[in-house]
């Protein structure tokens, strides 16, 4: 009954500390086409994009429930308009997580995902799967 009950406890720890880590908690590579609005801009972030809730990949910013920031800004210089739609894949590059401009605002990193957009269209997503 020791051993079971041993064995138990160290499977369920592998299984917190397997999950617990921040790796686990943020958005991973997405091939799909995934969709949202332009809802502003911050100069550590980069551009603002309350994601579409079909796909669940971003944190709360003030009544804008899915919010993620592409932090690529000088790539999306034409999709930069608040209330413009936007399709586009993504990665999340740890090696990247904030806009790469000059900031002269004393300002922190908003706590959303920093994600890499790829594939750009104001349009809409194509019915093949890539943009």
């Amino acid at each position: 009954m020791r051993l079971l009950s041993t064995l138990s406890l160290a499977l369920f720890s592998l299984t917190v500390v397997s999950c617990n880590h921040e790796k686990c908690r943020e958005p991973q590579p997405q091939a799909q086409c995934v969709s949202g609005t332009v809802v502003g801009d911050a100069c550590l972030d980069g551009v603002l994009i309350d994601v579409d809730a079909t796909f669940p990949i971003g944190k709360p910013v003030g009544n804008h429930p899915n919010v993620i920031a592409a932090v690529n800004f000088a790539d999306l210089a034409s999709f930069n308009q608040v209330g413009q739609r936007v399709y586009f894949t993504y990665r999340n590059d740890p090696n990247q997580q904030s806009a790469n401009r000059v900031c002269t605002a004393n300002t922190v990193p908003l706590l959303v995902p920093h994600l890499l957009l790829s594939n750009l269209s104001a349009t809409s997503c194509p019915t093949n799967g890539a943009l």
